[in-house]
């Protein structure tokens, strides 16, 4: 597992309105920051929430950032936990979210998220 991601674990006030969230990616020792944003009505429920979970399949921090939706394949994950959302970007990129804390996690659907990693 390359890295583990954080969404919006900065005080509310510090979060962008309109839909979007923050969050931090661990890659290699390396923190980045990254904004993510909902692509349709349950995607920005996903940016919304407060979360942690792991990153698979990120060869290069530049292929975080991109569009994620459902992941169809997580099989090369083996004893992976079950349960949380699987989202893939275009570039490969998996990301595990776990579900928050005392809730559960948005059935993201056909929407999407969009992230930009602050580089």
């Amino acid at each position: 597992m390359p890295g583990t991601v954080e969404l919006n674990q900065t005080p509310f006030n510090d979060v962008p309105s309109g839909g979007g969230g923050t969050g931090n990616v661990d890659f290699h020792g390396k923190i980045y920051h990254f904004a993510i944003g909902g692509l349709g009505v349950e995607g920005s429920a996903i940016a919304n929430i407060q979360t942690t979970g792991e990153v698979y399949r990120l060869g290069d921090i530049a292929g975080f950032s991109g569009i994620y939706r459902r992941a169809t394949d997580t099989a090369f994950v083996s004893g992976h936990a079950g349960g949380g959302l699987w989202l893939q970007n275009e570039h490969a990129t998996i990301v595990h979210l776990r579900a928050p804390p005392g809730g559960q996690m948005p059935d993201i659907g056909t929407d999407a998220v969009r992230v930009i990693v602050d580089e």
